[in-house]
C-alpha cells in the first residue's frame, strides 16, 4: 500500500508513540523496504533511517553517496558521511522523542519482526529513547489486504480445492489401473495443475504417505519419495498464488486414505484435529460478531486445548496458524502460543491459516488446514468456502 504519513501519525498518536524509526542496511529489513516502497533489488550499500514523528515532517537520514534511495519519500533530507555525522543527524531527527517504534521484538519472541540488529538498537538507545516493537504498525501496513487482493484470491482458493480433488482422483485412477505411483509423481501432477491454471508457488507441495505424513515439512523430490499403494494414508499440503507481485496466497491441507473405508485409527485422530480446527475458527467468528478483540495466541489456545483434552497435546508440535499476505508466511499476527506468544490483535482485512495437527512419528500424521479472511465489516470467512469434513476414502 502507498505510504500515508497522516495515517501512520494517527496510529502513532493512538499508541502513545513519539515516532516510528525505519532502518535498513543492505536489504536487512525487508519490512521497511516494503513499507517505504523500495525494491529489494535496489543498490543499497549504506545504512539509512527514515523517521516518521507523531507530528511534523519526516526525516530521511541517508548516506551522502546514496541520497537517491529515499528521494521518492516526503521529508527533510539529513545527509551523513562519517560516523560522527551519522550520530548528529540521528540526534537531530529524534530530538524531543522519548518512545519510538522499530522492527524489534523483545527477546526475539516474534522472529518475523526482529529485523533491526542488536547493535543498532543499542545505538538508538544512546539517544535516551525507549524502543518498542512496531508490530501493530507492521500489521496495518504489510498484512492488510486490499479489496482487489481479496477478489483476486477468491478463484485461487477455489482452484486449490479443485486441485486436491483431481489429485485424489489421479491417485485412484493409477491404483485401480495397477500403475506404479509415488509421492513425487503426485507432487508433479499438482505442479502441472498449477502451471495449467497459471498459478505459482515458492516450493513444491507436500505429498506425504504413512510415516512421511507425520513430518510436517516433509516434501518428496526426484530422489526421495515413497510409493503409494492401496491402504496407505496420504497427506497433501499445497499453496499457490497468481504470478503478480501484489497477489496473496492460498494454503490448504487435506488428507485421504487409499481404500474404500477409512480405518478407525485414522478416523479417531481426524475427529480430534477437525474439532481443534473448528474451535479456532469459531473463536474468531464469535469474537468479531460480538465486536470483541482477539489475539493470535488466543486462537492457538482454543485449538490446542481440544487436542490436549484428548490426550494428544505432545503430538501437536507447531503453532496453529500463520499470517497470509504477499508471502505465504506473512508478517501479520500468527495463531501462536506455542512457538511464540503472539499478542498481536487480529485486524479486519487480514488473512491467516488455521492448521492444527497430530503427528504420530513412524506411523502417520493428520493436519487439516483452512484459510481465514476477516472482512472490513468484521465478517469472518473461510476463503475457499469448502473445508474437509471427513477423511477422503480415495477408492470409494
Amino acid at each position: 500500500m502507498a505510504l500515508n504519513i497522516a495515517t501512520i501519525q494517527n496510529i502513532l498518536k493512538d499508541r502513545n508513540l513519539d515516532g516510528w524509526l525505519l532502518f535498513d542496511f543492505r536489504c536487512s529489513n525487508d519490512l521497511a523496504l516494503e513499507i517505504l516502497g523500495i525494491k529489494k533489488e535496489s543498490h543499497l550499500t549504506r545504512r539509512f533511517f527514515y523517521f516518521i514523528p507523531q507530528t511534523g515532517e519526516p526525516s530521511k537520514i541517508v548516506n551522502a553517496i546514496e541520497e537517491h534511495n529515499l528521494a521518492h519519500l516526503p521529508g527533510e533530507k539529513l545527509s551523513y558521511s562519517s560516523h560522527d555525522s551519522l550520530r548528529e543527524q540521528i540526534a537531530k531527527a529524534l530530538s524531543g522523542s522519548k518512545r519510538i517504534a522499530m522492527e524489534y521484538s523483545p527477546l526475539n519472541a516474534i522472529p518475523y519482526l526482529s529485523k533491526v540488529d542488536a547493535g543498532t538498537i543499542e545505538l538508538i538507545r544512546t539517544f535516551d529513547v525507549e524502543i518498542v516493537s512496531s508490530a501493530d504498525l507492521i500489521t496495518q501496513f504489510t498484512a492488510v489486504w486490499s479489496s482487489q487482493q481479496y477478489m483476486e484470491n477468491v478463484p485461487v482458493a477455489k482452484a486449490l480445492i479443485e486441485i486436491v480433488d483431481v489429485a485424489f482422483n489421479f491417485i485412484k485412477n493409477n491404483i485401480l489401473a495397477g500403475s506404479t505411483l509415488t509421492e513425487y509423481s503426485v507432487q508433479q501432477f499438482i505442479m502441472n495443475e498449477f502451471k495449467r491454471r497459471n498459478l505459482v508457488t515458492d516450493f513444491p507441495p507436500i505429498v506425504g504417505v504413512n510415516e512421511n505424513s507425520a513430518n510436517p515439512h516433509y516434501a518428496p523430490d526426484e530422489t526421495t519419495f515413497k510409493e503409494i499403494k492401496e491402504n496407505d494414508f496420504v497427506l497433501i499440503d499445497l499453496w499457490a498464488k497468481t504470478p503478480e507481485e501484489t497477489s496473496v496466497w492460498s494454503d490448504i491441507t487435506w488428507v485421504g486414505f487409499v481404500g474404500k473405508d477409512v480405518p478407525e485409527k485414522y478416523r479417531k485422530i481426524w475427529g480430534i484435529v477437525k474439532g481443534a480446527r473448528d474451535a479456532a475458527f469459531n473463536l474468531v467468528d464469535e469474537r468479531f460478531k460480538a465486536n470483541q478483540p482477539v489475539c493470535g495466541y488466543e486462537v492457538d489456545n482454543a485449538s490446542r486445548q481440544v487436542i490436549e483434552d484428548a490426550g494428544y497435546g505432545k503430538y501437536f508440535i507447531h503453532r496453529t496458524g500463520h499470517s497470509i499476505t504477499t508471502t505465504v508466511h506473512g508478517s501479520g499476527p500468527h495463531m501462536d502460543n506455542f512457538e511464540t506468544k503472539d499478542e498481536r490483535l487480529l485486524l479486519p482485512s487480514t488473512s491467516f491459516s488455521i492448521e492444527p495437527g497430530i503427528y504420530l512419528t513412524g506411523d502417520f500424521g493428520i493436519r487439516t488446514e483452512i484459510d481465514v479472511f476477516i472482512h472490513p465489516n468484521g465478517k469472518v470467512e473461510q476463503t475457499s468456502g469448502i473445508k474437509q469434513e471427513e477423511i477422503v476414502a480415495i477408492l470409494k
